[in-house]
């Protein structure tokens, strides 16, 4: 396993310093779907489709796909105008790189969650794929998207959260423990990031309080589905007003 960058203190990634989590996200990019795909078994990619289904309860307009990283979202999004936002150039070029492979109308904006470069309003649905646990700070983040929402718009979010049920929270911790930290840092070019991985879902807040955050911003009856026997999340939550 390769060792971690001396520039990118663990910690900081783990305190969800924002210079810290973008570095460790442009240190990952050239292996990133490579690696979704086998630490997923595949698995990845049939829970963004459920992502990309629950637009069909928004209203109609564009979707913002935020925290988009190689654009694997928003290049599923065919029937309104997408826009994929990051605050990782790194991710955003190969993002940009595959939706002209595949002649892809979807717009790419280097944004930051909590300081969008949007007006108020803008978006029919806004949806995130294993990005909200990253923000620095989710209250800040989530109320933003309520912010660029327009009224009755419907945020989806992808999130890995603890498991609910024990069997399946400890085979995912032996799954982590076994696969993913080790392969992540043997085929990854940083060894740190995918220790982080685990250690940041441990850290952020279970599906009840996730869905407690989105009420506080705005989106007052968030559903939830656990996929994969809760290893995955899907909550949508339309927002009020």
């Amino acid at each position: 396993m390769r060792p971690p960058s001396p520039s990118l203190d663990y910690g900081d990634r783990l305190a969800r310093d924002p210079r810290a989590i973008r570095a460790m996200f442009s240190s990952v990019a050239r292996r990133y779907d490579l690696l979704n795909r086998l630490l997923s078994l595949g698995q990845d990619v049939g829970w963004r489709r459920h992502l990309v289904a629950a637009l069909a309860k928004a209203p109609p307009g564009p979707v913002l796909d935020l925290a988009c990283g190689t654009g694997d979202v928003a290049l599923a999004v065919r029937d309104r105008r997408a826009v994929g936002a990051d605050f990782c150039l790194d991710m955003l070029v190969l993002a940009r790189r595959k939706g002209r492979r595949r002649r892809h109308g979807a717009a790419w904006v280097a944004a930051d969650a909590l300081a969008l470069p949007f007006r108020t309003g803008a978006f029919a649905a806004v949806t995130v794929a294993f990005g909200v646990r990253n923000f620095a700070d989710l209250d800040k983040g989530l109320s933003e998207i309520a912010r660029v929402l327009r009224p009755k718009g419907i945020l989806g979010a992808l999130e890995f959260h603890q498991p609910r049920r024990v069997i399946v929270a400890r085979l995912a911790a032996l799954w982590n423990r076994w696969v993913v930290t080790p392969v992540g840092g043997l085929i990854s070019d940083d060894g740190a990031a995918y220790a982080y991985l685990p250690a940041s879902v441990g850290s952020f807040a279970d599906a009840s309080g996730f869905a407690a955050a989105c009420r506080r911003a705005g989106f007052p009856l968030p559903e939830q589905r656990h996929l994969s026997g809760g290893i995955a999340v899907l909550t949508v939550a339309r927002k009020g007003g």
